[in-house]
């Protein structure tokens, strides 16, 4: 019984601690402090308490329908705490790189992502299978959305905004986040195709939005 909660413990937590490691060390031009990493992933688990508490209040927007309540009600709430606990890194001195921004968007979404994984598991009657399909789908996406508004969030900041644009901030990793609950609320083999289909495509134009990262800088 120990072994396999250890097991699952180790299968919850390792694809959000490799993925950080893959997009910290992806930072070409000058890699983050290591213990700020470590604290903005610790501060992005943090934020799951708040946006469960919240998502008790807003599980009444189900009545507006299945697509708007995953929009509304659960990506909104996840993606607004996950930037209210990126937003002190990305104001930090250190975050001087395009990229920097993508290190720590990606480093709060995961750390996020990787508790409510956790929960997920662990609250499973097949845990093993649970694991399995969020290590492929729901921890990568939750990181996508991190990496797409830690860009925008460091993008604004270099180019000198006085105030942060939530709206350019927050719209494509709620949208994309809401998407992707929906399709799986379908419960159908087509919600499951779709799903994977977006997590693909994110995947896709995030290596684009990288490449764009590293010539952007003060």
């Amino acid at each position: 019984m120990e072994n396999k909660v250890e097991l699952l413990f180790i299968v919850s937590v390792a694809p959000g601690l490799a993925l950080v490691w893959w997009y910290y060390h992806k930072d070409r031009l000058e890699p983050e402090p290591l213990g700020m990493v470590v604290r903005s992933f610790v501060f992005g688990a943090l934020f799951v308490f708040p946006a469960a508490l919240l998502e008790i209040f807003t599980s009444y927007l189900v009545v507006l329908g299945p697509l708007v309540y995953q929009i509304m009600g659960v990506a909104l709430v996840e993606e607004y705490m996950k930037w209210l606990a990126l937003k002190r890194f990305i104001d930090h001195k250190v975050c001087d790189e395009c990229y920097d921004g993508i290190v720590y968007g990606t480093s709060v979404a995961l750390g996020f992502a990787t508790l409510e994984n956790l929960f997920y598991v662990f609250g499973a009657l097949n845990p093993f299978l649970v694991a399995g399909w969020r290590a492929f789908l729901s921890v990568p996406l939750h990181g996508l959305c991190g990496l797409f508004m830690g860009y925008e969030a460091a993008r604004q900041k270099l180019g000198g905004a006085v105030t942060y644009s939530l709206f350019r901030i927050l719209f494509l990793p709620v949208l994309v986040h809401g998407l992707f609950n929906y399709f799986l609320f379908l419960m159908s083999g087509i919600g499951v195709l779709m799903a994977v289909a977006l997590v693909v495509v994110f995947w896709l134009k995030s290596m684009s939005v990288i490449k764009r990262s590293w010539s952007c800088k003060v």
